[in-house]
Parts: C-alpha cells; sequence; structure tokens
C-alpha cells in the first residue's frame, strides 16, 4: 500500500499506509463482507490522499545560516565565471582569441567561423589539438581557483 502513496509523491507515505490500514481493518471488523479487498484498499488508500492533499502544511524556514541550494548554485557559477575570467587572463593573447573564436559563433556562422579558424590554425586537426589544450589548461586553472576561493 505504501506504494500507491509514493507514486503520488508523498512525503508521508508510511504513516499514510498506516492509516489506510487502520481504516479497513475498522470497516472489516464492522462486519461488513467485501468481494474483492483490493478494491476497499484503493478506494480507503484515495480518500486518505484525498483528505492528506487539502491539509495545509507548515513547512519549516531555511535557517539564515544555511543559504537555499539555488542561491548556492548561483554563487558557485558566479564564482567560476570571475576564475573563467581570471584564468583566460593569464593566457597569450593568442591562445585567448583562438579559444574565444572557436566558441563564440553559434549556429549557422558556426561552420564559417571554423572554417577560417582552420586556415589560420593549419587544419581542423591542429585546430581541435590547441583548443583542446587550451581548454585543459582552463579547467587546471579554474579548478584550482574555484578551490582555492572555497578555502
Amino acid at each position: 500500500m505504501g506504494k500507491y502513496f509514493v507514486r503520488k509523491g508523498c512525503r508521508d507515505s508510511e504513516e499514510l499506509s498506516g492509516e489506510t490500514r487502520d481504516r479497513v481493518v475498522k470497516i472489516i471488523n464492522a462486519g461488513r463482507e467485501y468481494p474483492k479487498p483490493e478494491a476497499l484498499f484503493y478506494s480507503v488508500a484515495s480518500k486518505i490522499w484525498k483528505e492528506y492533499a487539502r491539509k495545509p502544511r507548515s513547512e519549516s524556514l531555511p535557517s539564515d545560516d544555511v543559504l537555499p541550494l539555488r542561491q548556492q548554485e548561483t554563487d558557485k557559477k558566479e564564482q567560476q565565471a570571475y576564475c573563467l575570467e581570471k584564468c583566460l587572463a593569464q593566457l597569450t593573447e593568442s591562445d585567448r582569441n583562438l579559444i574565444t573564436n572557436y566558441y563564440q559563433v553559434r549556429g549557422r556562422n558556426n561552420t564559417e567561423a571554423r572554417k577560417r579558424l582552420m586556415a589560420e590554425h593549419g587544419g581542423e586537426n591542429t585546430l581541435r589539438v590547441k583548443a583542446f589544450r587550451i581548454r585543459l589548461k582552463l579547467r587546471v586553472c579554474i579548478d584550482a581557483c574555484v578551490n582555492e576561493t572555497v578555502k
């Protein structure tokens, strides 16, 4: 019976399952006969679910020292953006221009921009290898920067 409440997304599925069993036992002890006990369980569970859904729930407010998850994610993204800017500034000008041009253009213009970059840097494979190496440097730098600012 607990699976019914779990599928409904109920946090108190065990409590509601117990309530369902208690009500079904009361009904059966009252002397009625039911040819399909599963249907009885389902109908009682459905009624209990509706009662639960109507009941207002009070949710505790988060404590002041714990930021909401979205705020933490936003802070992390801002920190990563700061570290990216810092790490891009540490690259040579040619590497910085290559990686920003490599990722800057999207859509139909992407093909033309990549062809131009390939011509400037010695072909498709050479461009990919250069971009990979720059990304690797950036990743290492960004990870170090993020870990440094967390401490």
